[in-house]
């Protein structure tokens, strides 16, 4: 079993999960943190434990963050040590939070890691900028013209 816990800056984590239940129903393992300016590192980290508390100790945890370096991804990063089984992402966007909400992680440590890396590369090669694809289709003959 798996929870992910999404932990944003303002209230990016509810949106995206409204639009997560939007595509795949209801998904009771997926939690948020939404934290504003006022709030320090140690009070995130004791609002991502708390969120935590609500499954067993066995269940594997991905907790997926806003920002690299922002104070999201390091509150997250005081609880590494605090379980086996916790996994930190950065860089939350809807692809990469579809592909790990549905992702069979089964508590295999190094299979469960590759599963991960292989989303967060998957949600990566989707990012584009579709003006230069646009521009590539542009410059491609038409078939007519090739005769």
């Amino acid at each position: 079993m798996k929870q992910i816990i999404l932990v944003t800056h303002g209230d990016f984590a509810k949106g995206i999960l409204t639009s997560v239940k939007l595509v795949m129903g209801e998904t009771d393992y997926i939690d948020f943190v939404s934290i504003s300016a006022k709030e320090t590192i140690p009070e995130i980290t004791g609002m991502i434990e708390a969120k935590m508390k609500n499954y067993s100790r066995d269940t594997i945890t991905v907790i997926i963050s806003d920002i690299a370096g922002g104070s999201t991804t390091r509150a997250a990063m005081e609880l590494m040590d605090t379980k086996k089984s916790i996994y930190l992402i950065t860089g939350l966007n809807l692809g990469l939070l579809l592909e790990i909400a549905m992702l069979p992680l089964c508590g295999e440590e190094q299979a469960d890691r590759q599963a991960l890396k292989s989303a967060v590369e998957n949600a990566k090669n989707t990012m584009t900028l579709v003006n230069d694809l646009l521009d590539a289709n542009m410059n491609q003959p038409a078939e007519s013209e090739e005769l």
